[in-house]
């Protein structure tokens, strides 16, 4: 167990820094900016720095300050004006990648943390270093039949119940001839396409989708957006994916509704079961209350694909408490074993509550 505090201090950064802080671009911010998104393309590591900008205006009726950026790299530097930006002014964020860190894809997460937003924005910096030039299959390793990408599941981040987040992906011609690009079985709550539509090989396309939560049933948490992809009108061996985390709506509420909003407080948000058997089941056991001023929805609890059994009260009045109970069933054997409970709430503050579970699971003997 030596290393659980460190595995725990990592894991809460990650869930701060990803889950409870992704981006809320396209969302009611105080800063507009021009694009969220800087690929760089190809550049050949070892060749020096490289510059980008993110230029953003002011779009409120007040005087907004940029309090801070964290970087998710120290490999990406941040450089922005610390003084106050008045309504209508404009300001650029400078973001300066080292490329110091060898021959791979990457992809760096700029958090902006803004003095009149409730919850920051997220940019990123991507692209490709490498030492030569490499085949296309190998730069974008991820392949639906003659084409080919960075992932099989692209990532859509965070977006608000009721909103539309629109976002972009390149998309490669891996074959030696050109293909004609096209989708169906398109889910309902995504509209997706490519330019150009005809990609010769080698070359790229960019595919454009949207995922619009108010299209459908609710569907909270994490969720997979899928789309069959036609080469030449027949299907690829893989769908695009891309994934989605739903949360309650917070960035147009007002101030007087934000003082009205639920609260989650959890008298432990991490537990150590100390060491189990692989066939055991670990117990689970939180209290979660609610020092709002109204009543607390948990829309949902994933447990990350662990089998787990867990009870959780759907609903904890202004004021009042639930327990949360419930078993793991080990999936793994290991020291430092770490499970993550998620609940999907309606507290503006608090949309995603994480709870940490860790210990050892020793084999059965």
């Amino acid at each position: 167990m030596r290393y659980f505090g460190k595995i725990i201090a990592v894991l809460m950064v990650v869930a701060a820094s990803g889950a409870l802080a992704l981006a809320q671009t396209g969302h009611s911010t105080s800063l507009k900016f021009d694009k969220v998104v800087h690929n760089f393309g190809k550049i050949l590591a070892g060749s020096g720095e490289k510059k980008c900008q993110f230029k953003y205006t002011n779009v409120s009726s007040e005087p907004v300050v940029i309090n801070n950026i964290l970087s998710s790299c120290g490999c990406s530097v941040p450089e922005w004006n610390k003084a106050p930006i008045r309504p209508g002014e404009s300001g650029v964020i400078t973001v300066t990648f080292l490329n110091d860190q060898g021959a791979y894809p990457f992809d760096k997460t700029l958090t902006v943390y803004v003095s009149s937003s409730p919850k920051p924005i997220q940019l990123r910096i991507t692209g490709v270093a490498y030492d030569k030039e490499k085949p296309m299959s190998e730069m974008y390793p991820a392949h639906f039949g003659a084409l080919g990408m960075k992932a099989e599941k692209q990532n859509a981040g965070q977006i608000e119940q009721g909103l539309a987040k629109a976002l972009k992906e390149n998309i490669v011609n891996i074959s030696k001839k050109k293909v004609t690009v096209s989708f169906a079985d398109v889910d309902p709550a995504m509209k997706i396409s490519v330019s150009p539509s005809v990609i010769g090989p080698g070359e790229s396309a960019t595919v454009s989708y949207t995922i619009n939560t108010a299209i459908g049933k609710k569907r909270w948490g994490r969720n997979l957006y899928k789309a069959s992809i036609l080469c030449d009108g027949k299907k690829a061996d893989k769908p695009f994916v891309a994934e989605a985390v739903v949360v309650t709506p917070y960035t147009s509420l007002s101030k007087e509704q934000m003082q009205k909003a639920p609260q989650v407080f959890l008298d432990k948000s991490s537990l150590s079961f100390g060491s189990a058997g692989y066939y055991s089941k670990i117990p689970v056991k939180v209290k979660i209350s609610n020092p709002g001023k109204s009543d607390l929805r948990i829309y949902k609890v994933e447990t990350g694909g662990v089998k787990m059994d867990i009870h959780c009260p759907a609903l904890i009045k202004a004021g009042g408490s639930g327990i949360l109970t419930g078993t793991i069933k080990p999936n793994k054997t290991g020291e430092d074993i770490v499970f993550v409970i998620t609940l999907i709430t309606n507290s503006p503050e608090r949309p995603l509550v994480t709870i940490f579970v860790s210990g050892t699971v020793w084999p059965e003997r």
